[in-house]
């Protein structure tokens, strides 16, 4: 998986998941991302990994709320 995603609606469009309307963190490198097509404006949800540049972000935003991201392997 990649960071862009072609709209399972109008197909036109390549969704960026750097702009989400929402992220679950499900793993400490997998996430359930939503956010809307610029084409055609639907909803998309998709498990993706997180892309390199976010995990940081990802990373340092669990610390702050005392989420768990997983153990250290």
């Amino acid at each position: 998986m990649g960071d862009l995603l072609t709209c399972p609606e109008c197909r036109k469009a390549c969704i960026d998941f750097h702009d989400y309307e929402s992220m679950i963190v499900v793993a400490r490198d997998f996430a359930l991302f939503t956010t809307r097509c610029p084409a055609c404006g639907a909803r998309v949800s998709s498990m993706q990994a997180i892309p390199e540049d976010m995990r940081e972000e990802v990373r340092f935003a669990a610390i702050q709320v005392g989420a768990g991201m997983g153990r250290e392997l």
